[in-house]
Formats: structure tokens, C-alpha cells, sequence
């Protein structure tokens, strides 16, 4: 028997007075937008710096100050950790602020498209989007007092960044927050054909056994090789798969399973994209789990085809199995493998006496606000689409729960078990 591990993906956009976020393939109404174009010049390199290593720039509208302030007031109530300002951070901010227009917030792809233009690696960010008519910056503010609180709950943040969108029909804010787990040496964004690059970092807080996997261009996941001591890692990434992109994970475990740390795109021998065709998704309520269990099987079917892989059949065990997986992770808020009360998934297939035990096995959790989200965020990850490509599993059970109401949107809580018999 063999076991695939994964990380843990969480995509969280969370409104206070506005919220946004993709509903499903269903209910989202696509809109028609210009491309997005960037408002700050692209880096040239990748970093996980220090703490307090960069800060933010001159505010460009007096609301990103006060917004500042109620994030700290908010944490040091909770007595959490203020997080710092980013610039880096800012302009995601600024420019997906610029890119909403209505109730519709850009893309998972555009948004990562942003972060990885101005050189962060780490995933996407939380996104609290607040949204008023002209002038109302005090109902605004009043609205984020209320709601950001339970942000803390929701993720230890360490940085952040705010945009300021002032148009002549609505007044926009946007506050985007990320952990940060590790360090890691600044890399350049693009090399040559053939080229090669050193990685080195190290893992912070509570994680440990530092992992990095890469996606070479034309398909195939590999675990990289590396030199680790005490959560310090050193390994060499080459081009050698042909000129493209390729997609570098770091993962670390802090107990519960591994995590994702960072999730980024190297560019060998091809330029990095200027601009990206945005479409945005309109926000709605409306939520139906089995539904959302079909599409997401629906989704992995197409993306194994995509692949020439066979399609993976529904079992009913492995679901039930995946339900209450994501009830609980819906009941705590937790997006993890490992849990306080189940344990792994191995442990829950064994509580569910299924036999014969698979020969294979992986799990894939998330949290998102739409079976496209979710599939597209797994898909983004390289040691996610591992388990959704790989070609020794057979069956699938997929479980979705819905979450609690957070301002417009509620959430979905996904867990997607395979299994190779």
C-alpha cells in the first residue's frame, strides 16, 4: 500500500459590508472585461523575506490608512499578532479593486496571476472586500469594524496589504492578508532554456520536513531531492524539461498534514505573462452540496481526460468517508488532513472497516465558494493535481458540506478521497 500526501488548499475570499466570490459553475454569470494589466511593474525576482523586511508605500487615498488602523485595533482585541503592511500586498489590492466592477470580483486565476507578478510565492491571498457608495467611508469602515474580528479566526496573518477603488457609482476597499511560514531566498522569475536555479529557505512556527515539488510544463509531478536540517532546506531546480512554465510548490507539516507554503510559477526560456484576460463572477447565495459533489466529479473526469487518464468511478464508501471528513473540518473552520478527532485519512478508511484496504490512497481538502474554484486552485498545485492525475487510482468519493453565511456568500468545505484498488 502506498499513501500520497498533499497540502492543504484554502482559498478564502470573505466580504464585510461586500463579499465576492466565484458561486459555481451554475450560478455564476460570467462578465466580458478588458485584460488586466498591472498598475506596478512586474519583479523580477520571488522572495519570502524576513518579517518587517518590506513594507508598504506612500497611501494613495487616506481610507488605506484607516483601514490599517481597524485591522490593528481588530488584532490587538484578539491579542494576535498585527499583521505588516506589504506593498507588494498593496498592489494586488489596488489592482483587484480596480478589476471589480459590480458584485464581480476577478477571477482565482487573475488573482494569482497578481500575486505572482509582484513576486510573492505564497498562495493567494484572504481577501475582505468592502464596498459603499461615493463618500461612504465611515458606513465602510463602520461595517469592517464589525466583521473583521473573526477574521483572525479564520488564519495567523503576518502581512497585508489595502486597495482604494473610488469610482463615480461605488467606493471600493479591498484588504488582502497572508500567513507567512517560511523564508526564502530571493530567485529570479524567469530563467534561461535549460537554466537552473538554488533554492533556499527555511520553514517557520510549527512547520516541519520541508518538501518541494515542481510541475514540469508538459505534465508529470516530481518530489524534488533536497539537503534539509531542522525545517533549512537547499536544492537545485533545473529546466530540463523543455522551455515553459513550471510550477514549484514548497510544503511543510505542522501536524495537522502538510500544507502549502508557497505555490509559484518559474519561467524557463519564455517570458512572463504581462496582462491576463480577466472575467469576473457575480455573487450568490445559492448553495447545493450533492449538486456541487456532481460537478466536482464532473471536473476531475475532464481533467484526467485532459490528461489521456481513464475516469475515476464514484464510490459510495469513500464518500460517505469524504462527507464527514468535511463536515468536520465545516464544524471547526480547519482545513486540514490530520485530524484531533478522526485522525488521517488512512485512519478513516480503517474506522470505516472499507475492504479490501486500497492499494492506494490520497486526499485532496479544500475550501472555496465553487466547485470551479476549488478544481482550479487543486489543479494550480502541484502536489494536489498529483493526486488528481494520478494514474494508479480507480475510484473516488467526493464530499461537500456547506459552511456557515459570511456576509453574502457562504462556503463550501471539500474533501476529495481517491483510492487505487
Amino acid at each position: 500500500m502506498s499513501s500520497r500526501r498533499s497540502g492543504a488548499l484554502v482559498w478564502i475570499p470573505i466580504g464585510a459590508a461586500f463579499c465576492a466570490g466565484s458561486m459555481g459553475a451554475r450560478d455564476a454569470r460570467a462578465a466580458a472585461a478588458p485584460d488586466l494589466v498591472p498598475s506596478g511593474s512586474a519583479a523580477q525576482e520571488y522572495q519570502a523575506p524576513p518579517l518587517g523586511q518590506i513594507r508598504g508605500g506612500r497611501d494613495s487615498d487616506p481610507l488605506m490608512a484607516q483601514v490599517v488602523a481597524e485591522v490593528h485595533r481588530a488584532a490587538a482585541a484578539v491579542r494576535a499578532p498585527a499583521p505588516l503592511r506589504d506593498g507588494r500586498l498593496d498592489l494586488v489590492a489596488t489592482d483587484i479593486a480596480r478589476a471589480t466592477v459590480a458584485k464581480r470580483l476577478p477571477s482565482f486565476d487573475a488573482i494569482a496571476f497578481l500575486v505572482h507578478h509582484y513576486g510573492i510565492v505564497e498562495p493567494e491571498p484572504y481577501i475582505v472586500m468592502m464596498r459603499s457608495s461615493p463618500g461612504g467611508d465611515g458606513s465602510l469602515l463602520l461595517d469592517l469594524r464589525k466583521q473583521v474580528p473573526s477574521v483572525f479566526k479564520m488564519g495567523d496573518w503576518r502581512r497585508m496589504g489595502v486597495g482604494v477603488k473610488r469610482g463615480a457609482d461605488e467606493l471600493i476597499a479591498v484588504l488582502t492578508l497572508q500567513p507567512q511560514n517560511l523564508e526564502l531566498r530571493a530567485l529570479p522569475r524567469r530563467l534561461p532554456s535549460r537554466g537552473t536555479v538554488t533554492l533556499v529557505g527555511r520553514l517557520l512556527g510549527r512547520f516541519a520536513q520541508p518538501a518541494v515539488l515542481v510541475a514540469a510544463p508538459r505534465g508529470g509531478v516530481r518530489n524534488l531531492a533536497m539537503s534539509a536540517r531542522k525545517g533549512r532546506f537547499e536544492l537545485t531546480v533545473a529546466c530540463d524539461s523543455g522551455d515553459g512554465v513550471y510550477q514549484l510548490e514548497i510544503e511543510g507539516d505542522d501536524g495537522h498534514g502538510p500544507g502549502v507554503l508557497a505555490n509559484f510559477p518559474l519561467y524557463c526560456g519564455v517570458e512572463p505573462p504581462a496582462r491576463i484576460a480577466v472575467s469576473g463572477n457575480e455573487v450568490t447565495r445559492r448553495q447545493d452540496a450533492a449538486e456541487a459533489e456532481r460537478e466536482l466529479l464532473a471536473l476531475i473526469n475532464r481533467d484526467r481526460a485532459a490528461a489521456g487518464l481513464p475516469a475515476l468511478q464514484r464510490d459510495a464508501r469513500l464518500q460517505e468517508i469524504a462527507r464527514g471528513h468535511s463536515r468536520e473540518m465545516a464544524r471547526t473552520g480547519e482545513v486540514v488532513h490530520v485530524s484531533d478527532k478522526s485522525g488521517g485519512a488512512a485512519d478513516r478508511v480503517r474506522a470505516a472497516h472499507v475492504s479490501p484496504f486500497p492499494r492506494t490512497l490520497a486526499e485532496n481538502v479544500g475550501r472555496a465558494f465553487s466547485t470551479v474554484e476549488v478544481e482550479n486552485g487543486f489543479m494550480g498545485s502541484p502536489s494536489h493535481r498529483a493526486n488528481i492525475l494520478n494514474p494508479d487510482m480507480t475510484h473516488v468519493g467526493i464530499g461537500v458540506v456547506v459552511g456557515q453565511a459570511e456576509g453574502e456568500v457562504v462556503p463550501l468545505f471539500f474533501t476529495q478521497l481517491f483510492a487505487g484498488w
